[in-house]
């Protein structure tokens, strides 16, 4: 499906909006794709997440990003980094809006 066809925003409702609007400014989430799978973030077990496409963040937002995601677990930024780009950035579905446009079911 094309990038078009689709897109992602900050969902203002989410658990982690205030932490994320640093991250997304214009409230714009690039995602790998608009379908969500189910991972396990630390303790939590099966969460509904997508997954963040990292090459499309410019440097200053991805450093920022990774620089939080550090803070909050106790590790080196370059670790973060480093699980990122062998294993996906995830985020969860309760924090992103997919819509669609309607040419994409016709």
């Amino acid at each position: 499906m094309s990038a078009e066809l689709w897109h992602a925003i900050l969902n203002p409702r989410g658990p982690n909006y205030e932490r994320l609007k640093a991250i997304f400014p214009e409230n714009r989430v690039p995602l790998q794709s608009p379908g969500s799978i189910k991972a396990d973030l630390g303790a939590e077990k099966e969460v509904e997440v997508y997954m963040l496409n990292l090459s499309a963040l410019p440097l200053k937002q991805r450093a920022r990003l990774m620089f939080m995601v550090a803070q909050n677990s106790g590790v080196s930024v370059a670790v973060v980094e480093e699980v990122a780009c062998e294993q996906g950035f995830p985020i969860r579905a309760a924090d992103v809006i997919v819509s669609f446009d309607l040419r994409a079911f016709v």
